[in-house]
């Protein structure tokens, strides 16, 4: 009988153990790059999917980041933490912030962050402004406790708007100087446009930029700080934006490419002067692709510069009069999908690869790509095909994710209520 008690209380233990969440789960098999997924697990965001698909023909931009299968995303003006099935936690921030873009895992700084458009109190006088926030959740969390802000640090912006009507994003993290970590983060509206660097270690301002929207920051490393095969790090990281002149000015206000020095925001280059609609994505660990209008013609360009603002390639875009949107595979290759066509290219020397349609193909409309895989939709349906050489991989991978990693797809839901879908990588 003394056995058979002691037995009894080693199985009670382990089920109580079990039930309290003592013995971690194990984490699903990883696929890297995933090349299947299997039916939705969860959904999220439901009942907005007309905000999520972008203006017509554009690429869908979803307010989500992975970070295993963690899901953060902004919702509602709000920061969420989420599993795989969609259960969501919210996490609890002052009132009056509003988290627009996607959230961004630093996992050298064990931190999530998220860019904030926030109010300035006024006084007597003077009216209410507006000021810019970097916000930091523990990425410890991700798993846990009910997620909490660690710490917040801000910059008043020279504009002022109502903080819903701005669109902020987290464009990168750098590694600077000393090692310092080095998080840029922009705030723009249809007329005004600002990006703020952030200490991460400091936890301070280091410079605001008004004018300029930052598009990328090149370090010569991967988006989550880890170093790139065969490349070479920047000694001195740039931050790569398309700038116009202070106070303001619209999308088609003749602009220009401007890098500046990630540590005091001190330009150290300029290009594509008087260009209009410029874009600025990154294309590799230490290079962009440039797209626009030239002010001459109003046609269509895309050039790739690196950090020093050297040109590596100019791409013939025939009639295009819309610049294509480009993706970096976080590896070896960027992709550019526009109205006309979708090619991919060397990421270090900025040379075509290869270009869709051609014959006896159509061209995918591109949702992302990661780690040397291409997602997409044809009038097939989804398609996966490979980043270096356009080739179908799976030409049924069950869905087109916009956001991957090598545990989860997320994408735009269909029907009514829209929203977010989850679905696991199988294959």
């Amino acid at each position: 009988m003394r056995r058979v008690g002691v037995l009894l209380v080693g199985v009670l233990t382990t089920l109580l153990a079990a039930c309290s969440g003592g013995a971690p789960a194990a984490p699903p098999p990883a696929f890297d790059p995933p090349t299947a997924f299997g039916p939705s697990s969860g959904t999220l965001l439901r009942g907005t999917s007309s905000s999520l698909t972008g203006s017509y023909g554009a690429r869908p931009e979803l307010p989500v980041a992975l970070d295993g299968t963690t899901v953060w995303f902004a919702d509602s003006g709000g920061l969420s933490r989420a599993d795989s099935t969609g259960a969501t936690v919210a996490v609890p921030l002052p009132p009056d912030r509003w988290v627009d873009g996607a959230p961004r895992p630093v996992p050298s700084a064990g931190l999530v962050v998220a860019g904030a458009a926030t109010t300035v109190p006024g006084s007597g006088t003077t009216p209410p402004g507006l000021a810019l926030e970097l916000l930091a959740v523990p990425r410890s969390q991700a798993g846990g406790p009910n997620p909490t802000l660690a710490w917040t640090v801000g910059a008043p912006l020279p504009w002022s708007e109502a903080p819903r009507s701005v669109r902020t994003a987290v464009v990168g993290v750098a590694a600077a100087g000393d090692g310092r970590r080095v998080a840029v983060v922009t705030a723009s509206t249809g007329t005004h446009r600002s990006s703020v660097a952030v200490d991460l270690d400091a936890r301070r301002v280091l410079w605001v930029a008004d004018g300029v929207l930052a598009g990328a920051v090149l370090d010569g490393r991967a988006p989550d700080g880890t170093p790139v095969a065969g490349t070479t790090p920047v000694g001195a990281p740039v931050v790569v934006g398309a700038a116009v002149p202070p106070g303001g000015g619209t999308g088609y206000s003749p602009s220009s490419v401007v890098g500046l020095d990630v540590l005091t925001g001190a330009r150290r280059w300029s290009s594509d002067d008087g260009s209009t609609a410029l874009s600025v994505h990154r294309a590799g660990p230490s290079t962009v692709t440039v797209a626009g209008r030239r002010a001459t013609s109003a046609r269509a360009f895309l050039t790739v510069y690196d950090a020093e603002g050297g040109s590596r390639n100019a791409v013939d875009l025939g009639t295009a009069t819309a610049p294509p949107e480009c993706t970096w595979d976080e590896a070896a290759t960027a992709v550019c999908s526009g109205s006309n066509r979708t090619f991919a290219l060397d990421a270090p020397t900025g040379a075509v690869l290869w270009s869709l349609p051609a014959a006896g193909r159509v061209a995918p409309a591109v949702t992302t790509a990661w780690h040397g895989a291409v997602y997409g939709t044809t009038v097939n349906g989804p398609v996966v095909v490979d980043a270096r050489t356009g080739r179908d991989r799976n030409p049924a991978p069950g869905a087109a994710p916009v956001v991957v990693d090598a545990y989860l797809g997320v994408g735009t839901g269909s029907g009514l209520l829209g929203g977010v879908v989850v679905t696991p990588a199988t294959g």
